[in-house]
């Protein structure tokens, strides 16, 4: 061992190198992808022997189409995480450990990282991001960090393509000697700038230079690795021949079990073990375009000749001229006698189109096969006066082939899920207000951790039994006891639940079929059902079909509120006239009795 040099950092050390060794093709093929999907689709060679053959280079970048497609369906397709109680007690708090989940994805701007992983794992194969907290305005805030591929590193014996199996992972930075020095101070990294060797360029500086030290630039590699010893995660960063720091990982799951920062996903995994992505499905096809396309061109814009020898005076003039739309080409007469003796014309053009015309039959083949694999008509939903259903099985038996790949992407988004709910119930344990951003219109904030007070548990129940409480424990409106805290609400520790994905096949043409024969019975009966019921069946996005019918409720409610004080006004009319009559009658009754009383008091003389 060189002197001064930390023995633990070296094994760390050969860990790595011995993961840079084990995929250095499969990363090699990686570079390749990416460079093919950037539209660097020939090698040097290839470029100077067709340009020695005076033939055009072309490139037609199908590729890019295919993976743009797909990249554009995981935008389309985006979908909020939803968590379910798994137990009855906890069905309260599940909404707010929803509420929590999407308020850290939209801090955090997760779903453009989770389109870059994504994008990783179509074109290089994998790709990953560490969850994490950091204490900010002192209250800890979950962040999730994005690593592009060529900055990730990992067991090589690793077979599964969540990386599950592995047992460590790390991820690889570039930093200035003396920044480092002076953040680790004591800390001497010259064995890294002796180091200037390397197996591969994957993990070198942007722009690509050396190994562990860059003398020129006076820059260091340090990596950043997460091992498991026994049932621990632990983690250590170092550069060539020192440690600069090292841990247990600070983060549990829900049983307490020791958990790693760093999830990474891979779209394909080989026999031997190798991550590989989409693109490499298409490399071979992608080629044949080109060359095809180049070659198609070549023989478009060339003749072929055949002639005695001596035909004509120059043999390159004779190609320029044929190259010229109204090129002419003179015969030598000499020729002429030459080619009648053997039965030949001394000069002609050869036809070639039987070869161009089985160039471009091979081309469309080729592209055909990897635009089936892309945005087809059965995918895009065309279709010639087709109804919904037909459409809809039709998408569906397109989309196949595409499952095992979206399935993958849906693996990861759950586990960076699971990920933000272990770190909420781990570090949010104060109370906790995050604003919910499901409804642009109406803002609401949810309490996590929030504090209950007795005056506030007692407003949750009927005022006769608040009543009787008050009396039985003599509690008076400015009793002290009612601001005592009495629980918890919304208590994130204890709460129990599973994250789902709310993923849904697209309904629109089936549902907007249903929808069409609803209102057409409808019209045909002369519209009997109510517009609520109507509005439900119609096929629109649910907060705009909510927004509708709460629209409707509102001025049912307030058509109802203004027609009660009329009918108030008119009980009261009706009860005054009830009233008066009643009087009047009675007042008749009296009159009547004074009457009949007189009558007879005359009668009998009085």
């Amino acid at each position: 061992m060189e002197s001064g040099l930390d023995r633990t950092s070296l094994s760390f050390v050969d860990m790595f190198e011995a993961a840079e060794q084990a995929t250095q093709n499969a990363r090699e093929t990686s570079e390749k992808c990416r460079d093919y999907y950037d539209s660097k689709q020939w090698t040097e060679n290839e470029v100077q022997e067709l340009r020695r053959r005076k033939q055009p280079i072309i490139t037609d970048n199908v590729i890019a189409g295919k993976i743009n497609w797909l990249l554009g369906q995981e935008m389309n397709r985006r979908t909020d995480p939803k968590a379910f109680p798994r137990t009855p007690q906890h069905e309260e708090g599940a909404d707010a450990a929803t509420d929590a989940i999407r308020f850290v994805c939209d801090n955090v701007n997760f779903d453009e990282k989770r389109s870059a992983v994504w994008e990783n794992m179509l074109i290089e194969g994998y790709g990953g991001v560490e969850v994490i907290h950091r204490m900010k305005r002192n209250q800890p805030e979950i962040e999730i960090n994005h690593y592009q591929w060529d900055r990730l590193f990992y067991d090589p014996h690793s077979r599964k393509a969540d990386f599950s199996d592995a047992r460590y992972v790390g991820s690889v930075i570039w930093a200035d000697r003396k920044q480092v020095e002076r953040q680790y101070k004591g800390k001497d990294l010259s064995g890294a700038m002796q180091r200037q060797t390397s197996l591969s360029d994957t993990y070198e500086d942007r722009p690509a230079y050396q190994v562990w030290g860059d003398k020129e630039r006076d820059r260091v590699r340090v990596c950043l690795m997460h091992y498991k010893e026994g049932e621990k995660w632990k983690w250590v960063k170092f550069s060539y021949g020192v440690v600069l720091e090292e841990g247990e990982s600070p983060y549990v799951d829900e049983d307490g079990e020791s958990v790693c920062q760093l999830l990474m996903q891979s779209a394909y995994v080989d026999r031997d073990n190798n991550r590989y992505s989409e693109v490499l499905k298409l490399l071979d096809q992608q080629d044949e375009i080109n060359k095809r396309r180049s070659k198609l061109l070549h023989m478009a814009n060339s003749r072929q000749t055949i002639g005695i020898k001596g035909a004509v005076k120059s043999v390159a003039d004779m190609k320029r001229e044929l190259a010229r739309p109204d090129g002419h080409v003179e015969v030598e007469a000499e020729a002429v006698e030459d080619a009648a003796r053997v039965g030949m014309k001394p000069f002609e053009i050869q036809q070639t189109a039987d070869m161009a015309t089985s160039q471009f039959a091979l081309l469309q083949e080729s592209k055909q096969s990897i635009e089936d694999k892309g945005a087809t008509e059965a995918l895009q939903g065309a279709g010639n006066g087709e109804s919904g259903r037909a459409v809809l099985a039709r998408q569906q038996g397109a989309m196949q082939s595409l499952t095992p790949l979206n399935d993958k992407l849906s693996q990861f988004t759950r586990r960076v899920y699971e990920a933000i709910w272990q770190r909420v119930r781990q570090f949010w344990t104060q109370e906790r207000w995050v604003r919910v951003t499901d409804d642009e219109r109406n803002v609401r904030f949810v309490g996590l951790n929030r504090p209950v007070t007795l005056r506030e548990k007692l407003s949750e129940y009927p005022q006769e039994q608040v009543q009787q409480f008050a009396y039985q424990n003599a509690l008076g409106p400015q009793d002290p006891r009612l601001d005592q805290v009495v629980g918890i609400a919304n208590p994130i520790e204890g709460l129990e639940v599973d994250i789902i994905l709310e993923e849904v096949p697209d309904m629109v043409t089936l549902e907007a079929e249903t929808f069409e024969q609803i209102v057409n019975i409808d019209s045909a009966r002369g519209g009997v059902l109510p517009i609520q019921m109507i509005i439900k069946a119609a096929p629109l996005r649910s907060k705009i079909k909510n927004e509708i019918l709460e629209f409707f409720e509102q001025q049912q409610e307030a058509q109802q509120q203004g027609q009660q004080p009329m009918q108030e006004a008119q009980q009261a009319m009706f009860n005054a006239e009830l009233q008066e009559k009643n009087s009047k009658a009675m007042q008749n009754v009296a009159d009547a009795n004074k009457t009949a009383v007189e009558t007879q008091r005359l009668a009998m003389g009085y």
